[in-house]
């Protein structure tokens, strides 16, 4: 994730004022890490004017800002977003901007000095209070550790992707007990969990019930999908297959192109989404090193692989 540059999006509901506050710092702060966008709801179609004096002032880019609908980022060939930022006043009613498909990763709130009324100077004060608030979010969000930023980036899509499969993925630890004790009574391998890289996730229906585990381990552009297991009363019910398909989803988010697993006695199922198996000696190197595919599972544990992208 280290090379990952991340687009960030700052909605409003007029796009004219804190969204392009945020848009511009963020292009200057970000340093080329980060991406910033911004949009709203229902743009106004012209940047208010003091905020391009006050970022002029500030020393923050003030070219080729626009206020502009959200509808731009939800048309073929637009930036994919990584992070979406409200940045709207819920506290003095103002009515924020969802956007559809995708949760927002965080709200912050901010009074809308564009509403100030009085003098120019009064007006101008109000600008600078909201872009200095504004900083202060950017900075702690850019302060955070670069595998937080990764964390929190990888929970995000997680969650997004979850609601197209319409289940819900709470991350846990390797040494969940009751994911250990599923694991095991699908007779599948818990000997190299805690010194496994992957991640893993307790799944939930849309009714908040727990319906399996799951894990994913990263290699370039090669996954591992793993430690797939839907408890026995409640196979034949979709869950298995919309478990292994939001992996692949979060594998392709995540830069892989090819999923591999490895199973001794369920390739059928796994053939119905598209898997296939591969000779072992195909399978790349980094597969086969694994514990799982080196010593965990038998010899004669197939080896099924397909692209990700669904």
């Amino acid at each position: 994730m280290a090379d990952h540059v991340y687009n960030v999006l700052f909605l409003c509901t007029g796009n004219s004022a804190r969204s392009i506050l945020a848009e511009s710092i963020l292009t200057k702060e970000g340093k080329g890490r980060f991406r910033a966008f911004s949009a709203g709801s229902q743009p106004k179609g012209e940047v208010n004017p003091f905020a391009l004096k006050v970022l002029d002032a500030l020393g923050y880019p003030t070219e080729s800002f626009r206020s502009k609908s959200w509808d731009e980022f939800a048309v073929p060939g637009a930036p994919k977003m990584d992070f979406i930022f409200t940045v709207c006043d819920t506290a003095a009613g103002e009515t924020c901007p969802v956007w559809p498909g995708q949760p927002v990763t965080a709200h912050w709130g901010i009074e809308d000095p564009a509403v100030v009324e009085g003098t120019d100077i009064e007006k101008e004060t109000a600008f600078s209070l909201a872009a200095r608030y504004m900083k202060n979010r950017i900075g702690a969000f850019l302060n955070l550790p670069l595998d937080s930023i990764d964390h929190l980036w990888l929970t995000t899509q997680l969650q997004a992707i979850g609601r197209r499969e319409k289940i819900e993925a709470h991350e846990i630890s390797a040494s969940d007990v009751a994911f250990r004790d599923a694991l095991r009574a699908a007779s599948l391998p818990v000997e190299d969990l805690n010194e496994s890289s992957g991640t893993f996730f307790r799944f939930f229906d849309k009714n908040g019930a727990a319906i399996g585990y799951g894990g994913i381990e990263i290699y370039g552009k090669n996954a591992l999908l793993r430690s797939i297991a839907v408890p026995e009363q409640l196979r034949k019910k979709g869950h298995g297959s919309a478990i292994t398909r939001l992996l692949l989803r979060l594998a392709e988010a995540e830069g892989a192109e090819s999923g591999y697993l490895l199973t001794t006695d369920i390739a059928p199922f796994f053939g119905k989404l598209g898997f296939h198996v591969v000779d072992r000696a195909a399978a790349p190197s980094e597969i086969l090193a694994t514990p799982q595919a080196s010593s965990l599972c038998p010899s004669t544990a197939l080896v099924l692989t397909r692209r990700v992208s669904l």
